[in-house]
């Protein structure tokens, strides 16, 4: 179980210094300097070494035992995307979510339900292959992702999982206009992604 601590500025590092004591398979990691949710996962994705990965985020919104849905979906699907069966979160987060819902339909022709749920199981070559062709310094790699398996020919299963009021850490963007900036900025690089040449798409 790998966890990045992106520099949290509490003792949430000594507290995963402790775990890692008493349980041998959480590999904690921190990288240099915090860089931003989209970095942190990149950071650990060049990490891991088995042949699956799950990924999720650390705000308890999802209910662990919904793991096992995922898994059981492995056989046929190199991608296996949770899709929140309603979004626990507030107006403005579920607007987003809808807001890119269409504009991956408009740019791609894709009707992803959940692009950006952080409730994943993944191939590890399938993913390492996506990956590759999402820029480096992406804030939204998971959405890049959530394409990119569909259009470079992999298999994908999306199935609905549970999703909770916010139940752990703080929220980073808070304000209307920390969303209009937030939210420029990931359709920019939703469209460079669209006119950029990625080999391997149909």
């Amino acid at each position: 179980m790998i966890i990045v601590n992106d520099c949290s500025k509490d003792n949430t590092g000594d507290v995963l210094a402790r775990l890692a004591l008493e349980i041998p398979a959480l590999v904690p990691l921190t990288p240099e300097r915090n860089g931003g949710h989209g970095r942190a996962l990149r950071f650990g994705f060049k990490r891991v070494s088995h042949d699956w990965v799950f990924q999720t985020d650390s705000d308890r919104q999802h209910v662990p035992a919904d793991f096992w849905k995922l898994w059981d979906k492995r056989e046929n699907a190199d991608f296996v995307l949770g899709v929140r069966s309603t979004r626990a979160d507030g107006p403005v987060r579920v607007f987003i979510t809808s807001v890119m819902r269409v504009a991956n339909f408009i740019a791609w022709g894709l009707w992803i339900r959940d692009a950006n749920c952080p409730f994943k199981l993944m191939r590890r070559d399938p993913m390492e292959k996506v990956l590759e062709r999402i820029p480096s310094d992406s804030f939204i790699p998971m959405v890049m992702l959530s394409i990119l398996c569909t259009k470079m020919h992999f298999q994908v299963s999306e199935v609905v999982v549970q999703h909770l009021p916010r139940r752990g850490g703080e929220q980073s963007l808070a304000g209307l206009w920390k969303w209009i900036k937030v939210g420029s900025r990931c359709l920019r690089q939703l469209l460079a992604l669209r006119v950029r040449p990625v080999r391997g798409l149909m």
